[in-house]
């Protein structure tokens, strides 16, 4: 198992290659149907979960975070009230083309954050939330569009 640092840990996933080329193909519909799949019970991320949270549901949303939106705006620091954990797995496939749009993680009250750039394909970031006594924002992305199945673990 991996270990917190600073209130998380990142690591890399093997994603299918039909979420790949759904992403490629900006069909959103079925980019979401496949990442449902990915939370079920014997699904690939509720597997990977597991022996963090020891969750019984995953929840989940696909996030795109697009520079050419003009309400696109820095966040605001929130900690995800009651769930375990969360997480963020990024599904942008050059991410380096991406400018602002980095997750910002720290534990409440503290001036200093841990600053996760925009992920590529497949990398997760898995934090802890305010159970925890953390909080986390994603800035404002003001190059490119930055894409992510963004999610929470319960015991319920």
């Amino acid at each position: 198992m991996k270990e917190f640092k600073n209130g998380f840990f990142s690591d890399k996933l093997t994603l299918p290659e039909e979420l790949k080329e759904a992403t490629i193909n900006k069909n959103w519909g079925q980019v979401d149907a496949i990442c449902e799949r990915l939370i079920v019970p014997t699904g690939l991320l509720f597997q990977y979960l597991s022996p963090y949270a020891g969750q019984k549901r995953i929840e989940f949303i696909i996030s795109i975070r697009d520079s050419k939106n003009e309400w696109e705006e820095d966040g605001i620091w929130h900690d995800d009230g009651s769930r375990i954990l969360a997480f963020s797995m990024g599904l942008n496939l050059n991410p380096d083309s991406i400018e602002g749009g980095q997750l910002l993680l720290r534990k409440k009250g503290e001036q200093e954050y841990s600053s996760i750039p925009p992920m590529e394909f497949g990398e997760i970031i898995v934090f802890k939330t305010g159970i925890s006594n953390y909080e986390h924002m994603v800035k404002a992305v003001t190059k490119g569009h930055r894409i992510v199945m963004a999610g929470w673990c319960y015991d319920q």
